[in-house]
């Protein structure tokens, strides 16, 4: 390009252009250009110069030609304000010898016109602060000292620098196809330079960093939303955005520009509020000119302004709705739930997803401020998280990323502010997360399309038959317009990742076991009446067997002291680790060595102690109707000294067609109720339970109504118990105030086990009723 005299803007494949010191030297060393000697690169990273610097002959290393470098030492010298040179180095056996390699980290220093017509080419990166002032004095000068090219290289095609030189450089994006095939053949003939021992130069550790990053991109990024939000939280943001969007509805309509300004202020403090990965009080004390209370107060003056303006202030209402449902946020924030926020979902979920893979994850915060409060946050809130975590885990912003070593799995906070959009196509991670809420996902989808968009346009420029002609010399495919792959779900949808899918801390706290006995409304006497000519029995081949019927495919658990489990992949199970004192939900699938599983075993003593908590309800009725299909059966049974082949004839003459080991449980009264109430019906027609069939749907509903009594009663015994496991509390957790009911009195230690996992075996066959349930007590 330099010597067609023709700029370019090149659409890095990377999120950050990490080798310009090198294209300056291709600069430097390539056909001359009217005598000019002399390369000027604009960028604020100033390790550049300074690898520049390093780029001595003996130093050189291939493929680089070493000795298309060795003829001369090239003196580096800064750009001053005044436009003058201060040189860096100098040519030791020529030290009057001009500066070749000019720098400047910021467009606001440009070389005069003196040092200009020595100016061969530009190399800008877009780190160098950009508008439309400052291209305009960089494009005048290079008319003014008919600088042959300048070449721009940045990662946001969406970005106003692209727009602006849309009519007057050519723009280079690359299609998937050529970077492919360029990276491989990068690949096969570096193999030797971009070597993977700690000991290689700065220089080399850096290209492995580009190449791990470049061939992100070439096996495919893949992007899932991760929707978090609920109960009065969810509420409160969908609230303040939709007075947002009616008072952003009246600014277009008022046209009034003190109204603009406050649109703008309304947008940076709901975000504010977006973005937050940390407690809002960790987020405020690390904020270093506004905190969400100085937005608020902020809001709250301006209203003030917008009812003084006889244009605005028709929208002084709407604007005041909009910072009282802040405000409303605000006071809400802390109380709400932690998974209910994204600073919990990213731990619970996220964070001990990748630590329970053994993966590395990046995670990016909106700015600095909130990258040093998430990382406080950590750190004093969750040291053992962020400890084990280690050297696995980085914190940076939308700056810092852009350079950062790849990880297996990146974070970004959200849906990302408008000018760093771009981040959408990271390639920190090939795998990359956006944590957000649901009120996010207007804008998530706006920033995608404004991605694609914007590659669209690059391709329908004319400079797209030149790549699409490369592609094709080098692929023999045309050449393909890059897309953002990401899964982004409807509005109102909610979406889990991969990452957060199957893992999870379990922070749900048990009921008050007498609340949910004596605040439970029962209504076992109501039901239509049952007409037994109606039913007709269904087949169940499946349970042919006792234990009922044969699964496949199962997980068969061996933990130590020779205990051991049956459990389906989907299983959902609770472990514990280590000096964390927290519960994980985690599926079966995901178990391996040596982690730790909490388990309540369900038996029939513990049973017998939740059913004598019912009784204290005082409802005679219910206990008595829901028991008394087996104390008529026990005494039929006794009375007819029938054995199980006398039940089972007796059944099949009901019409009924069940796997033996069904009849063997209803037999030994093992079941608490059949699956069907024609089954129920059947039993007290066989033996006759006047009893049972005179009050048929009495029995049959308050059956119903025990069980799920008992089941919720069991649930939060449960979870109370596996997460006083966890955290060490056994002893003396309450169950129940009134009457006063404690884990202990319940002998837990007996039910309760603390299992670590031995081995596996995969692809186990087990009857259904041996899933879930411990071996080798």
């Amino acid at each position: 390009m330099v010597e067609r005299g023709q700029d370019l803007v090149i659409v890095t494949p990377s999120d950050r252009a990490d080798f310009l010191h090198l294209q300056a030297l291709e600069a430097l060393f390539g056909p001359k250009v009217d005598g000019r000697n002399a390369v000027f690169l604009l960028s604020s990273n100033t390790e550049f110069r300074e690898r520049f610097r390093q780029l001595a002959p003996t130093s050189i290393r291939p493929p680089h030609d070493k000795s298309r470098y060795a003829r001369e030492e090239t003196p580096i010298a800064n750009v001053t304000k005044d436009g003058s040179l201060a040189k860096v180095t100098k040519n030791l056996n020529h030290p009057d010898k001009p500066a070749r390699f000019l720098f400047s980290y910021t467009s606001t220093r440009i070389p005069s016109d003196e040092v200009g017509d020595q100016v061969r080419c530009v190399i800008y990166d877009d780190s160098v602060k950009y508008d439309k002032e400052r291209l305009l004095r960089l494009l005048n000068w290079k008319q003014r000292n008919d600088v042959p090219a300048i070449v721009y290289f940045t990662s946001n095609p969406t970005s106003d620098l692209v727009e602006k030189l849309r009519g007057q450089a050519f723009l280079w994006t690359w299609p998937p196809q050529l970077l492919s095939a360029v990276v491989k053949e990068d690949q096969d003939s570096r193999n030797e330079w971009i070597r993977t021992d700690e000991e290689g130069s700065p220089t080399t550790r850096r290209a492995q960093v580009v190449a791990r990053r470049e061939q992100n991109r070439v096996s495919g990024l893949s992007l899932d939303v991760h929707t978090c939000g609920d109960g009065d939280l969810l509420t409160a943001l969908k609230r303040a955005n939709d007075r947002r969007a009616k008072f952003e509805y009246l600014t277009r309509e008022l046209d009034a520009d003190i109204l603009k300004r406050g649109q703008q202020l309304v947008r940076y403090a709901l975000g504010s509020f977006r973005e937050l990965l940390a407690p809002l009080d960790v987020a405020d004390f690390h904020a270093r000119r506004t905190t969400i209370s100085s937005r608020l107060a902020q809001l709250d003056r301006f209203a003030g302004r917008i009812a003084s303006d006889p244009e605005a202030n028709p929208a002084t209402g709407t604007f005041r709705d909009v910072v009282s449902a802040l405000e409303e946020l605000e006071d809400l924030w802390d109380e709400a739930p932690a998974n209910d926020k994204k600073q919990g979902v990213l731990v619970n979920n996220l964070l001990y997803g990748a630590l329970d893979r053994g993966d590395s994850i990046s995670v990016v915060t909106a700015t600095e401020s909130q990258q040093q409060a998430l990382t406080t946050f950590l750190q004093s809130e969750h040291a053992s998280l962020y400890r084990e975590l280690g050297d696995d885990l980085s914190i940076h912003d939308t700056h810092s990323v852009r350079s950062a070593h790849p990880t297996d799995h990146v974070v970004l906070y959200g849906a990302l502010r408008w000018n760093d959009r771009d981040l959408l196509r990271t390639d920190v991670s090939s795998d990359a997360v956006v944590l957000a809420y649901p009120i996010e996902m207007g804008l998530l989808h706006s920033q995608v399309d404004a991605l694609e968009g914007s590659f669209e346009s690059i391709a329908d420029t004319t400079f797209w038959n030149v790549i699409d002609k490369l592609t094709r010399i080098a692929t023999d495919e045309p050449a393909d317009v890059e897309r953002v792959n990401i899964d982004l779900p409807e509005y109102e949808e909610p979406s889990t990742s991969d990452l957060g899918d199957d893992i999870s801390v379990d922070e749900a706290k048990g009921e008050d076991l007498s609340e949910i006995v004596r605040g439970y409304e029962t209504d076992y006497e109501d039901g239509e009446d049952f007409d037994p000519t109606e039913y007709e029995t269904s087949s169940t081949s499946q349970t042919t067997t006792s234990g009922g019927w044969t699964e496949t495919d199962l997980l068969d658990v061996h933990f130590d002291d020779g205990l051991s489990m049956y459990l389906r992949r989907d299983s959902e199970l609770h472990t514990v680790r280590e000096g964390h004192d927290k519960l994980f939900k985690k599926n079966a699938s995901r178990l391996k060595e040596p982690n730790v599983v909490a388990h309540l075993e369900d038996t029939d003593d513990m049973r017998d102690q939740l059913y004598a908590l019912i009784r204290e309800r005082g409802d005679v009725g219910l206990y008595y109707y829901a028991n008394l299909w087996k104390v008529n059966l026990e005494a039929a049974l006794e009375e007819t000294g029938d054995d199980l082949d006398d039940f089972i004839e007796k059944m099949e003459q009901q019409g009924l067609d069940k796997g033996r080991g069904t009849y063997e449980r209803w037999y030994k009264m093992e079941v608490h109720r059949t699956r069907s109430k024609k089954s129920f019906w059947a039993i007290a027609e066989a033996y006759d339970l006047e009893g049972v069939k005179e009050n048929f749907n009495q029995v049959w509903n308050a059956v119903q109504e025990m069980e799920t009594i008992y089941s919720r009663l069991k649930r939060a015994l449960r979870q109370t118990a596996l997460r006083s496991a966890a955290d060490g509390t056994l002893d003396d957790v309450m169950l129940s105030e009134s009457p006063d009911i404690r884990l202990s009195d319940f002998e837990i230690g007996k039910y309760l086990f603390r299992l670590e996992v031995y081995s596996i075996d995969k692809g186990v066959e087990a009857k259904s009723s041996q899933i879930g349930r411990l071996r080798g007590l």
